[in-house]
């Protein structure tokens, strides 16, 4: 348990870095500051209390390096191998699914889905609308999703492709047509 807070905690802190640097343009110095302050907030937190150690060290050891940012990152990579949950995966899948294809992927229930809606060249959506439904509490998929690709031929081998390269889940095709693709994704 104390992995996945440590997860949350470089997770959440390397988000709100980014979220500040789309405000103003920040500096290295000024994102570990930044990071710092954070990190020192999060001490104080009754929800990181066990990890509390963790942190301290965290900004010990930047302290002398000069490189919270880049500690943070390290550690993060680490813990996504050691401790992350199909959840986390998912997300990371998706993720590279939008920066190969260019695009933000939606959620929507199939009824809702507005299929004249797209974010770039292509048209990609998980066919849930919350991720509740398909995790649980501990963040291990419970039940099977289903993606939807539209668009061109070309895209639609790049998104198989990034699917096809997860080595956390199984895709099993649903539906293909020249530019539909529908593929079922579960745990391995």
């Amino acid at each position: 348990m104390n992995s996945t807070l440590l997860l949350d905690i470089t997770t959440h802190a390397l988000l709100h870095i980014e979220f500040c640097n789309l405000d103003k343009k920040l500096t290295i110095a000024d994102r570990n500051v930044k990071l710092n302050q954070f990190l020192k907030r999060a001490i104080k937190s009754n929800r990181y209390k066990r990890i509390k150690k963790n942190i301290k060290q965290w900004l010990t050891v930047a302290k002398l390096n000069d490189g919270l940012e880049s500690l943070l990152l390290s550690e993060q990579m680490k813990l996504i191998e050691n401790c992350s949950t199909d959840m986390h995966r998912f997300v990371e899948l998706i993720s590279m699914v939008e920066s190969q294809l260019t695009t933000k992927v939606q959620f929507a229930n199939a009824r809702e889905l507005d299929l004249q809606a797209r974010f770039g060249q292509v048209l990609v959506c998980v066919i849930e609308s919350d991720l509740q439904a398909i995790f649980d509490e501990e963040g291990l998929m419970i039940k099977t999703t289903q993606i939807l690709f539209i668009g061109s031929p070309e895209y639609k081998d790049i998104f198989s492709e990034q699917i096809d390269k997860s080595d956390h889940f199984q895709s099993v095709l649903a539906y293909e047509d020249e530019t539909h693709l529908r593929v079922e994704l579960c745990r391995l």
